[in-house]
């Protein structure tokens, strides 16, 4: 497998040696808010750039088109003639895409979809010696005008051409015909829609990822096809993509939270007064979480037992131990690898530490660790009074699991 891939990369080298490429970065950011909790997608961070810069801007921004350019340029040579073909204003586009982004640890991937839902381009009479309305200001064909400077009279046809398939299938869009002449290419740009994973399943990091495009003309085999009469000066787009992730965590203890004395439920009186022996010795600490990611927890103990239990110690006997039953309880919080609610789960030094996600931003989410004494190490306790026992436990939140 390893010399197959190494094959592979060598054949993308010496397809690529020969060619100019262009480089763009889109990026896109989670970073979860209080004031809205239930924010649960990615915000597009890329700057607008092409068309959709100066005079279009707001209409870009009211209708969710996020345009980028591609900075390819050249030249076209086109053709009048009326039929919406590849000698005129034509752009064909490509199918929907997959990436995969991949963690800067490398531990973790995802992927993303990547559809290109229109493209715009900018073609220019830069002599001055056509008409100064060089285009059908018509409808495009396979396609929705969403910019336009028809009717500008100013010798240049810019269009942005909005797909009907949502960027799913493979299309080529066009007007109905453009003057003769010769056109500087000032401007290509794609408008493009990103389906990212679901942020809150991915761990906080920066997430890199990469695909390729290629630009020429019909029959050249291109993503992008911009017709007969193309002359560029690159043919190769490279999308870069950058996704980072913010997760917020934060453990609040209220003070005494670092000592937990155990006592009966109802306190000593039963026993002291009327020999009633209690069922268990326990204490409950409460905590909050405030969390919009995944988080781990686990287990330390002073005294260890085999079945990963902590134990607390007799403080005269040191042989004499008793083990202790620890459970987490997190409402609104459920078990990454099994979906259960994280309510009264047992905590061991023995298991995997669990792993807990959530559906939203958890903000100062009440929550408790249970800690109880029962059984035979109960009873042999009761038959020493006066005996002290004691034993550490620590418990670790990891927000980075």
């Amino acid at each position: 497998m390893p010399r197959r891939r190494l094959l592979v990369l060598c054949a993308l080298w010496l397809l690529a040696a020969g060619a100019q490429a262009a480089d763009i970065l889109i990026t896109a950011e989670f970073k979860p808010s209080i004031i809205n909790p239930d924010k649960r997608e990615f915000v597009n961070t890329t700057p607008w750039s092409g068309v959709c810069v100066g005079t279009h801007l707001q209409a870009c921004i009211n209708n969710n088109w996020w345009s980028i350019d591609t900075r390819i340029r050249g030249t076209k040579q086109a053709i009048r003639e009326h039929n919406y073909g590849p000698n005129g204003f034509y752009i064909g586009m490509p199918a929907a895409r997959t990436v995969r982004v991949t963690s800067d640890d490398r531990a973790h991937t995802f992927d993303l979809g990547f559809n290109i839902i229109g493209a715009a381009m900018r073609l220019v009479d830069e002599d001055r010696d056509g008409p100064s309305e060089p285009a059908s200001v018509g409808n495009p064909r396979n396609c929705d005008r969403g910019l336009s400077n028809a009717s500008a009279q100013n010798r240049s046809t810019m269009r942005m051409l909005l797909r009907r398939d949502g960027g799913e299938g493979v299309v080529a869009c066009s007007l109905h015909w453009q003057e003769t002449n010769n056109y500087l290419m000032t401007e290509f740009d794609f408008t493009y829609k990103l389906t990212t994973p679901q942020p809150l399943g991915m761990p906080s990091g920066l997430y890199r990822g990469v695909t390729t495009f290629r630009v020429g003309g019909t029959g050249e085999g291109a993503d992008f096809d911009l017709g007969n009469g193309v002359a560029l000066d690159d043919n190769i787009v490279n999308v870069h993509f950058e996704l980072t992730v913010h997760h917020p965590f934060e453990l609040e203890l209220p003070p005494g939270s670092d000592r937990a004395v155990l006592a009966p439920r109802d306190g000593w009186t039963q026993w002291s007064d009327h020999g009633i022996a209690p069922r268990a010795l326990e204490r409950e600490l409460p905590f909050t979480v405030s969390s919009s990611g995944q988080f781990s927890v686990s287990l330390q103990c002073q005294y260890p037992l085999p079945d990963g239990r902590c134990a607390i110690r007799s403080l005269s006997d040191e042989a004499e131990q008793a083990p202790l039953d620890i459970q987490l309880t997190l409402p609104g919080f459920r078990v990454a690898a099994s979906g259960t609610d994280a309510v009264g789960l047992p905590l061991t030094t023995t298991m995997s530490p669990p792993i807990f996600t959530t559906d939203s931003l958890a903000v100062r989410r009440p929550s408790r660790l249970h800690f109880a004494l029962k059984g035979d190490a109960l009873a042999r306790m009761l038959q020493r009074p006066g005996s002290h026992y004691r034993g550490d436990v620590t418990v670790i939140f990891d927000a980075d699991p």
